[in-house]
């Protein structure tokens, strides 16, 4: 039995919402009761042991926001080097889960392993009062899979939903409803965890760098590009239709955005799958980079904490930084 105790930050989200009517449950607010009272409902086995309860934030997690991404990692962080916290587990909005997945990974997965702790994110697709409410199961299995982290050796930033415990890195929101949305193409645990960690600094201010997303498709027009370049972005992502693939017109305004230094990702807004840099042209050719497996809104996180990460290291090298999230 290990000794300490668990850490568990609320965020918000559905799970910590409330319907109006609980057999209507499309029908809520999100974030209307505390991480404390969420923890009281789901009556903890007593081989559990102690947790404790740390509000953060209680929102809606479209409204998430890069202070608050800060904001939580660094309670992460404190997490992590107190002795007497074993694991920590994070209830969060499913709107915006895979983002705070994916910086998480990115900034704290190797402090993580390296304290042989659990980090895991959990949420709910129904909130608190619904009939059949997801979120409980998903809380509970969540603590213990940060309580046997170590016996296990499946540490790291994880996930847990629908029953299904996954690296949170692979996390995907794939379903306007469906209670696996989430993890439905994500790789499920199995055994001790053997992954490349990120090891980028966790930024300590606000001033993220600019980076915006934006969508090929047919008809698309270049305007949106010149007027971005403009106004000084500093990053685009592109959801590519397929593998990835941009029309021609958009692709002529990235190509030039690029040699006017933005920094351009290219990524599928299929939902699922890699992007190769190879397929469909080269993006070397055009000084872009592929998003490989990352979503674009998790390929846009992982650009704006490589950028963060070159600037830091006075460095213009941000494709190496991107690549090892």
């Amino acid at each position: 039995m290990n000794s300490g105790h668990l850490l568990l930050l609320g965020m918000g989200g559905t799970i910590a919402g409330l319907a109006s009517d609980p057999s209507k449950p499309m029908a809520y607010q999100a974030g209307q009761i505390s991480v404390a009272e969420l923890l009281h409902e789901i009556g903890l086995e007593s081989d559990i042991g102690h947790v404790e309860a740390m509000q953060v934030a209680n929102i809606d997690s479209r409204h998430m926001t890069e202070e608050l991404l800060i904001t939580l990692g660094w309670a992460v962080k404190a997490g992590l080097e107190d002795e007497a916290v074993i694991g920590i587990v994070i209830t969060h909005g499913t709107d915006t889960m895979e983002e705070t997945g994916v910086f998480l990974h990115a900034t704290l997965g190797k402090l993580a392993s390296h304290y042989k702790k659990a980090v895991v994110l959990t949420g709910a697709m129904l909130p608190s009062n619904a009939d059949h409410a997801d979120g409980p199961l998903n809380l509970r299995a969540a603590l213990y899979l940060a309580k046997e982290a170590k016996d296990t050796e499946q540490y790291g930033i994880l996930a847990m939903m629908a029953g299904k415990p996954c690296l949170a890195r692979d996390l995907s929101k794939q379903h306007t409803h469906a209670l696996d949305a989430l993890v439905v193409n994500a790789r499920e645990l199995d055994g001790p965890i053997h992954k490349r960690q990120a090891d980028l600094s966790l930024p300590g201010e606000a001033q993220w760098p600019w980076v915006e997303i934006l969508t090929s498709h047919g008809g698309a027009k270049g305007e949106l590009v010149d007027a971005l370049v403009a106004q000084g972005v500093e990053g685009i992502v592109i959801a590519g239709t397929g593998q990835g693939s941009v029309n021609r017109v958009l692709a002529e305004r990235l190509v030039w955005a690029a040699q006017m230094g933005v920094a351009v990702v290219r990524s599928s807004r299929t939902g699922a799958g890699a992007v190769f840099s190879e397929i469909p042209e080269p993006d070397t050719a055009w000084n872009w980079l592929s998003a490989r497996d990352l979503s674009p809104p998790k390929a846009r996180i992982a650009l704006q904490l490589a950028l963060l990460e070159a600037n830091s290291r006075k460095t213009e090298d941000w494709q190496s930084i991107f690549a090892t999230i």
